[in-house]
């Protein structure tokens, strides 16, 4: 009796997600609303729109990749210490260094926002 139960629950556990999608119709998401407005490409992009999404959006992804790099190296550093304070003070070094370097940038990108948007339009956006 045990066994029957388990193999039904499993079955049920499997199949729910797809019952549970063939509820949701795609038409209904909006989903294909959202990605035509978002990636349309009947009208010409401005300069600035080309390069936010071509050359700003990828670096700072870059940037992202780095930091986390830096900090995942300095967290198994630290863990791997196994008690060596140059190795412990290395690790809070290239985290302090790395954090320090991603808010510079994260606050750079801000205020050139800031003041570019200001002389284009005229106000902070």
């Amino acid at each position: 009796m045990r066994k029957r139960f388990g193999i039904f629950g499993a079955a049920i556990g499997l199949l729910s997600p797809f019952m549970a999608y063939a509820a949701i119709g795609v038409e209904n998401t909006g989903l294909s609303a959202t990605g035509n407005a978002a990636f349309s490409t009947t009208g010409a992009t401005s300069l600035s729109t080309f390069i936010g999404f071509y050359i700003i959006q990828p670096v700072f992804g870059l940037i992202g990749l780095l930091f986390f790099c830096l900090s995942l190296y300095a967290g198994i550093l630290w863990m791997t210490a196994r008690g060596d304070t140059k190795k412990v003070d290395s690790a809070k070094n290239i985290l302090v260094s790395s954090t320090i370097g991603l808010v510079i940038i994260v606050a750079s990108y801000v205020l050139t926002n800031a003041v570019l948007g200001a002389i284009t339009t005229g106000s902070i956006t």
